[in-house]
């Protein structure tokens, strides 16, 4: 063998490119989150728990919940703007504004849970308590909004035929305020029913597996 070729050969091993190993996913990723809870979990159902709390923490789902407040402030602005001008019904307008100031503290605390767990590591004692009271919160106002939720669409749907846009009629209400409630109420139900088809489906799928 020739110097040449061993000078040649030098000189290709120089030129390679120094071999670098694939690091697996890191656990402070949100792939790497839901991989480690995937791993770790004892069935779908605890995944599926996991899976949830992770993406309760995460920027989307706050960014998310930082839109949907629009919705409770629409509510409180159209409640208060057409508060007097509703005599089919006296209570929609009063309705959206209490909805919607019940709505904006649970999801302001939410958001800051969510800013808590996604940004602090360990949780101190104080951490723990917040959330605690936090949750609690959540749950009372929860409970009076499903009551107050169940008075609204008494009042919406009940006055549904006899509604007038005529603003000298004793059944006139503001279309803005009437129709804006009217399908607030339709869309949940929607949203309902379309979250029912897509979960059954699922289900399905999960079981054929």
């Amino acid at each position: 063998m020739n110097i040449s070729t061993i000078e040649m050969r030098d000189a290709s091993k120089e030129r390679a490119p120094p071999y670098v190993q694939e690091k697996p996913p890191s656990y402070d990723s949100f792939y790497g989150k839901i991989k480690h809870a995937r791993d770790t979990s004892d069935g779908k159902i605890d995944f599926l728990k996991e899976a949830m709390k992770i993406a309760g923490a995460s920027v989307g789902f706050i960014v998310c919940l930082g839109l949907a407040l629009a919705i409770p402030i629409a509510c409180i602005v159209i409640g208060v703007r057409y508060l007097d001008d509703c005599p089919l019904e006296r209570f929609i307008p009063i309705y959206l504004v209490v909805s919607g100031s019940a709505t904006i503290l649970p999801m302001l605390l939410k958001i800051c849970m969510s800013c808590i767990t996604m940004f602090s590591s360990d949780q101190d004692e104080s951490d723990s308590w917040f959330a605690c009271s936090a949750y609690t919160v959540v749950m009372l106002l929860g409970c009076f909004l499903l009551s107050w939720y169940i008075a609204g669409n008494v009042w919406v749907y009940s006055n549904y035929d006899d509604l007038s846009t005529n603003s000298t009629s004793e059944n006139y209400c503001h279309p803005t305020a009437y129709y804006f409630s009217f399908w607030l109420f339709t869309s949940a139900y929607i949203l309902a029913g379309c979250s029912c088809v897509v979960s059954c489906i699922c289900w399905c799928f999960s079981l054929c597996q």
